[in-house]
């Protein structure tokens, strides 16, 4: 369980060219003193979890935490960890930039209950990161990761997909660096054009086109199979829906949809079945009967039935998607055959 603190814009040295914190979350205390605000928050969650029983990680998102003035940062985290050894949370987390983690840093938050450190690489191309104005390079990131990992700390990394500069080469090259890092998760986020951001002036004056919705879909499909095969999870694809995000005119173009990472998953599994029917022979006017966890379901049958309308069109087959609470995997059955086939994860 984690319960967010969001922070936007808090600490940030610089002005990224697709950033504006301020309308992708919502945050109606922004103007309340920081450290009165968060105290807030902490009673909020503590009370929650008195209620659920259920303790969990206090993270602070949103922001540049360790950019923060060095007296909020104690501030802030004694508040923490004064909830942390009630047991009402497990620890802290939070996301900062990876030229925000010197050993100076590092050595002052070894003296509270940190966790997880999320790193905002975006990328681990230079050019990509020079045209994005992120201020670092991506040796930056790999000695961030380092210093993180010999403290014992999880590691996360947050990428984006379709930056300036960016292409499919350098995007996949990103993950296979991140992983190589040693990140335990990743999150993924495709590039939005917002209201007031450069890139906002450059998408209007023709220098920027945007990922198209199938665009980013099939451009992190291949980095959620190599994030799976890898054993490290995405723990989230895709912003995550908000009011002040989905008022109009917030949004001027890209690939935003508030179910991003079902997309992915559906995508994923369209491409992994279709690998399978290609090695068999004539199966057209069949039907098939697709049995996953029950969890997985709505991901095979894609978004408005998507997958199934797919491989009817394109197999001329017929198919049907069953939960099983016994399966991790995949098992296709034929209703004309006698034999099934299995596909491993």
């Amino acid at each position: 369980m984690i319960y967010p603190v969001f922070l936007p814009h808090a600490g940030c040295p610089f002005q990224c060219v697709y950033c504006n914190q301020r309308v992708t979350v919502s945050c109606a205390e922004r103007g309340s003193a920081l450290a009165e605000f968060v105290r807030s928050r902490l009673a909020d969650y503590a009370g929650q979890v008195q209620i659920s029983g259920i303790p969990g990680e206090i993270a602070f998102y949103g922001g540049t935490f360790t950019a923060l003035p060095p007296g909020l940062v104690d501030e802030i985290l004694c508040a923490a960890s004064v909830f942390v050894d009630r047991g009402v949370f497990t620890g802290v987390r939070f996301s900062t930039r990876p030229d925000c983690l010197d050993i100076t840093v590092v050595d002052m938050l070894s003296r509270y209950p940190v966790r997880t450190v999320e790193l905002g690489a975006q990328s681990l191309s230079d050019l990509v990161l020079q045209k994005s104005g992120r201020g670092y390079l991506a040796e930056a990131v790999v000695s961030a990761a380092k210093r993180i990992k010999r403290k014992g700390w999880r590691l996360g990394v947050q990428l984006m997909a379709g930056l300036p500069g960016d292409d499919p080469a350098k995007f996949m090259e990103s993950m296979r660096r991140a992983i190589a890092l040693g990140a335990d998760f990743l999150r993924i986020y495709p590039t939005l054009v917002l209201e007031g951001t450069e890139l906002a002036r450059a998408y209007r004056q023709g220098l920027y086109v945007p990922l198209s919705l199938d665009e980013a879909v099939e451009l992190i499909s291949p980095a959620y199979d190599l994030a799976l095969r890898a054993g490290v999870p995405i723990i989230r694809m895709g912003l995550q829906a908000d009011p002040a995000l989905e008022k109009p005119g917030v949004i001027l173009a890209g690939p935003y949809h508030p179910a991003f990472g079902s997309l992915v998953k559906s995508r994923w599994w369209q491409e992994r079945i279709d690998r399978h029917l290609s090695s068999l022979g004539e199966i057209s006017g069949e039907e098939m009967i697709i049995r996953v966890a029950p969890n997985r379901v709505s991901d095979v049958i894609g978004h408005r039935k998507s997958n199934l309308l797919h491989w009817k069109s394109k197999w001329s087959v017929s198919a049907k998607v069953v939960g099983d609470a016994d399966l991790t995997g995949i098992e296709i059955l034929w209703k004309t055959k006698s034999s099934n086939r299995d596909i491993s994860l």
